[in-house]
């Protein structure tokens, strides 16, 4: 083993070019071309000058580059690094590289740590790193390294804990051992696409995404700890019709950033925290069709899930929600489409909630008191089933060309607020829905029908004067012990087959007793 000193400003490593190589930093060259047994070294008496990679594979033990202020001109070219059980390659960050950049760690056996150091250098100036083979273990010495490539395809062997920040592809293998804990990948491009493949492997620990102006494309299946974060903090996030598993996905800031959900899903698996938060959602689009599902199966702490709840929500910025398991108690707000908690049996919870698709509710499930709304705005036809659970919260249906058709009996909590504003309402044929406190508002017309047109739905209140308007009825009878006033004066509409109530209010006729007592009507 010998050291070898890049010497005498710029030239080309190659198998033949000694000039450039020396045996002592700033001595003279002519030494021999380094092989995979020698140390290469680049340092601050190398020169500012290029060093062009002038065979397709170019070889040393270890390789330090701490001190090094030039440029390493690639091409499409590699250094092959063969050292084991020390730090075999020392980054820095005063040079430059084009092309390129890749170094390749070939060593394929099973002794020590292999540390690579790589320092902080630019974007524009990191190197593609791809470990081939070996059982040993693979160390990143400093405790945030910059790293444009990391492929470990061929190794079985186990990375140590430390971040890196990727500004392009991470590759991982399924025969190898992975960290636990902390935040170990920072996916930080500014441009173009980085890929993930996670071969399979599961990530139990936290990720990162904070790519201005770039993606990060899944290339598969990509699996989290239950305990673990999914953070996107800026950048498109291209799931490729595959499924984020991860136990808690945090995206809630006013970066730009993209969700391309395609066909694929995020799944968070985490309980007694909050799950799944866009709650601030300015600049946050999504694309395909947004599904996020919450799988915890148990019975501890409350999960919440935030869509757009506290800035920047829309119909457009809406995601499919399915609630398919646990006993707990889950919380959500915000805005969604298409609600659902088959399999579901804790207690539930709302914020403010923009329900734009279909609501379907468990069995098993319960809902607990609030004075925060749930608002259904679709502006096409949907379906509500309640699977007769009572909801003690304020109902809104405030969809312009929406039809809301409910599929079993609605019971809502005596206190709460029944609200028509606009689009039409269908309450179940042939049995009794119950609402607090039926009102109306706007000056469009809206309707309340059956879903089984000439068939009555009953609707019951149990107390208070009930007044509507611009308010179109059919097939509805009203009962239960208020009042139920639709006067057409306030534009209501009679459109038949009603009972229990009162179209033809007679206001400010005098009538005349025996008596000769004047009575007003009002």
């Amino acid at each position: 083993m010998a050291n070898r000193f890049w010497v005498g400003g710029t030239g080309t490593w190659d198998a033949a070019n000694t000039t450039n190589w020396s045996a002592t930093s700033g001595g003279a060259g002519g030494e021999s071309v380094p092989t995979a047994a020698d140390v290469v070294i680049f340092d601050g008496s190398s020169g500012a000058d290029t060093v062009t990679i002038g065979a397709a594979a170019v070889n040393c033990l270890t390789f330090n580059a701490s001190a090094f202020t030039g440029t390493f001109a690639f091409g499409t070219n590699k250094i092959v690094i063969a050292g084991n059980a020390a730090t075999v390659f020392t980054g820095g960050t005063g040079y430059s590289v084009t092309g390129t950049p890749k170094i390749e760690f070939s060593y394929a056996g099973s002794t020590g740590t292999r540390t690579i150091t790589s320092a902080l250098p630019t974007e524009a100036n990191v190197f593609d790193f791809y470990i081939t083979g070996g059982t040993d273990t693979i160390a990143l010495g400093t405790a945030s390294g910059n790293y444009g490539t990391q492929d470990y395809t061929g190794f079985s062997g186990t990375r140590s804990s430390a971040q890196s920040l990727i500004y392009r592809n991470l590759v991982i293998s399924s025969g190898m051992t992975l960290p636990t804990g902390g935040t170990q990948f920072v996916f930080s491009a500014t441009s173009g696409t980085q890929e993930l493949t996670s071969a399979g492997k599961t990530f139990d620990f936290s990720v990162n995404q904070n790519s201005p102006g770039a993606t990060l494309q899944l290339q598969d299946n990509l699996t989290m700890g239950s305990t673990r974060t999914f953070t996107l903090t800026a950048g498109t996030l291209d799931l490729n019709n595959q499924t984020l598993n991860t136990g808690l996905f945090s995206s809630t800031n006013s970066n730009v950033r993209s969700i391309a959900f395609g066909t694929g899903n995020i799944t968070v698996t985490g309980n007694s925290a909050t799950v799944f938060t866009t709650a601030t959602a300015t600049n946050l689009t999504y694309t395909g069709t947004p599904t996020v599902n919450s799988t915890y199966s148990g019975s501890t702490g409350t999960r919440t899930i935030f869509n757009g709840a506290t800035s920047g929500g829309s119909a457009a910025l809406a995601l499919n929600l399915n609630i398919s398991a646990g006993s707990d108690a889950t919380s959500i707000g915000g805005h969604f489409n298409n609600i659902t908690y088959t399999g579901y049996s804790g207690t539930a919870a709302t914020g403010n909630t923009f329900i734009y698709g279909n609501f379907l509710g468990s069995n098993t499930q319960t809902y607990t008191a609030g004075a925060n709304p749930i608002t259904f705005s679709a502006t096409s036809a949907k379906t509500i089933t309640t699977h007769n659970i009572t909801i003690d919260r304020p109902i809104a249906f405030n969809g312009v060309g929406g039809t809301f058709a409910f599929q079993d009996a609605l019971t809502q909590g005596s206190t709460r607020v029944f609200t028509i504003t606009n689009g039409t309402v269908q309450l179940k044929n042939g049995v009794t829905s119950t609402v607090g406190s039926l009102t109306t508002s706007s000056t469009n017309q809206k309707f309340l029908q059956s879903t089984l047109a000439g068939t009555q739905a009953t609707l019951s209140q149990a107390t208070g004067i009930v007044s509507t308007g611009y308010l179109t009825i059919k097939d509805i009878n009203a009962t239960g012990g208020a009042t139920f006033n639709a006067y057409t004066v306030n534009s209501n509409v009679n459109a038949g087959n009603n009972l229990g109530w009162d179209f033809f209010a007679q206001l400010g006729k005098t009538i005349y007793t025996r008596r000769k007592e004047k009575r007003v009507l009002i």
